[in-house]
């Protein structure tokens, strides 16, 4: 794949904004916001380079602005935006480590039709960052990770923006269990999605039960104080909820608690209990087949969770699952003849997650990654089991020609052909997870490259493998995001490098080798265009 010519046109914009003469006149608002962000990315904000990047794209007509993970974002850079006069309707400043409260207060400043605000791991801003926001149209606000703010900070974000729909508050260590009850309070009818890790109780979920009638989404994952008396009071009160996470909350894993799961609202829509080492299969069966609205599930480490248990489940409920994870059982009560189930009663999977059992083969889910309508509605699959059959993998290269995300972790019968056969059926496939597969080689993570719109690559342990991979990747995935490489000692920093500059985002790039190659030298050969390891040739 190579890239678009709207995208070729806004890196050479990017990169000469100061030898075209008032560019910023000609270019339309959506592709400013563009360039903004793409220099934020490639580290293009410099003190010699900001003055052309404010005078040619600061300006009034901006409504969405995003940061990722830019040392050169500061708060003088902030304020820049709010001196243009611009009216933003979002705002992302995620990782920016230079950011501190005075910028947040410039950047929201009379900021009335803000919609969005993402501030995450910014771990300079405290409770003042808020003073300014305030917008009657605020839907979302999302703060993970924002490690300084307490409660208090939370407390003045939530009163003078009542409006608020979503609010994430996960990572966030120093708020209290009052902040429950302050948000619920303050935002009242308007709340319908909350996350927020680890720390919520039993008073903390009756607060929200009680002022958030309207919630529709609620993660509740590793709060350990939470029992069934809350639990009754969220399904009787949150009538209207769709989507709930309960994974390890341990309190559930016993009676009487456990029997609080008999009451959730019928309304679910996607039901998460990893991790719940519920003993009790007659509850746990008949916990779930009431929520025949269900759409999703998963059941990772359900200690009841086995080939009897599955089967009943699936046949009152699989017709309609779209997402179903099985992976990670801490026992060994799932087999190839509980997979039967799933091929049996699941018509409509999308994604679907097998990840660590131990003793399954796959073979019985044949049938369905065989049949053309089911095979493709898939679009992500999870397949990292020890003892997965090759035939498997086949059935899905061949099968799933719309799967976006792949994961064969640990995999040793993954092979070159395997993943050319992925590359030539599976040409939407964006995530694909290799780690460990050491008969890989750059054969064939190029021709992956060349073929599928890939953003996210783990190829860590894979030691067979060359900068000639990367330099694929960097060649013909621009939209990557995250790539890993650790233990890949035949990869160079200077192709790392050169990865990092063609991507148009800002990649995640994981590179650690404790025993690389020192003198390793890559260059390409100008008769067949190969890129090769010079150190390796009889060159004189």
């Amino acid at each position: 794949m190579v890239k678009t010519l709207q995208d070729m046109c806004i890196g050479c914009i990017g990169g000469n904004l100061h030898r075209i003469n008032r560019v910023g006149s000609y270019i339309p608002t959506v592709h400013k916001e563009l360039l903004i962000e793409r220099l934020a990315n490639h580290d293009m904000l410099t003190l010699e380079y900001l003055p052309t990047v404010t005078y040619n794209l600061f300006s009034q007509t901006l409504r969405n602005i995003k940061f990722y993970k830019c040392s050169q974002i500061t708060d003088h850079v902030l304020k820049a935006l709010y001196d243009s006069g611009c009216m933003l309707h979002s705002i992302t400043i995620h990782g920016c480590e230079n950011v501190t409260d005075a910028g947040i207060m410039h950047v929201t400043t009379e900021q009335v039709d803000l919609e969005e605000v993402h501030l995450k791991k910014l771990v300079n801003i405290s409770n003042k960052a808020f003073t300014q926001l305030k917008s009657p149209n605020l839907i979302e606000l999302d703060l993970r990770g924002c490690s300084n703010i307490t409660t208090e900070g939370v407390k003045m974000a939530v009163i003078n923006n009542p409006s608020i729909k979503v609010i994430n508050l996960a990572e966030c260590p120093k708020l209290t269990l009052s902040v429950f009850s302050i948000v619920a309070e303050a935002l009242n009818e308007n709340l319908e999605s909350l996350d927020i890790l680890d720390i919520m109780n039993d008073d903390s979920l009756c607060a929200i039960a009680k002022y958030c009638p309207n919630l529709t989404r609620l993660n509740l994952h590793g709060s350990n104080r939470v029992t069934q008396e809350s639990i009754l009071k969220l399904s009787q009160s949150c009538t209207k909820l769709q989507e709930l996470d309960l994974s390890y909350v341990s309190q559930l894993s016993n009676r009487p608690d456990s029997e609080s799961l008999w009451t959730l609202p019928t309304s679910l829509t996607q039901l998460s209990l990893c991790g719940i080492l519920l003993d009790d299969r007659d509850l746990f069966v008949e916990c779930v087949i009431r929520l025949t609205s269900l759409k999703g599930i998963k059941l990772s480490g359900v200690s009841a969770l086995c080939d009897d248990t599955l089967s009943k489940i699936l046949s009152k409920i699989g017709s309609n699952l779209e997402i179903l994870d099985l992976g990670c059982s801490i026992t060994n009560n799932i087999t190839d003849e509980g997979l039967k189930s799933v091929n049996k009663y699941c018509d409509n999977l999308e994604s679907l997650v097998i990840n660590l059992l131990t003793t399954i083969t796959g073979v019985t889910l044949i049938p369905m990654f065989q049949d053309t309508t089911r095979a493709s509605n898939f679009k992500s699959l999870y397949l990292s089991c020890r003892k997965l059959s090759v035939e498997v993998l086949y059935a899905v290269a061949s099968g799933c020609h719309n799967i976006e995300l792949l994961d064969l972790s640990g995999l040793d019968i993954v092979e070159d052909t395997l993943l050319v056969d992925l590359a030539e059926n599976c040409t939407k496939l964006k995530k694909i997870f290799l780690k460990a597969c050491r008969q890989i080689t750059d054969v064939g993570v190029c021709e992956l490259s060349r073929c599928c719109p890939l953003k996210a690559v783990n190829i860590s342990g894979c030691s067979n493998l060359t900068d000639k991979s990367i330099f694929a990747l960097a060649n013909s995935c621009h939209y990557l995001e995250y790539v890993t490489l650790n233990g890949c000692a035949k990869i160079s920093p200077v192709a790392v490098r050169y990865l990092l500059d063609c991507c148009l985002e800002r990649v995640k790039i994981m590179h650690r080798v404790p025993n690389a190659y020192p003198d390793q030298l890559m260059a390409k050969n100008l008769d067949t265009g190969e890129f090769c390891r010079v150190d390796l040739m009889n060159v004189t």
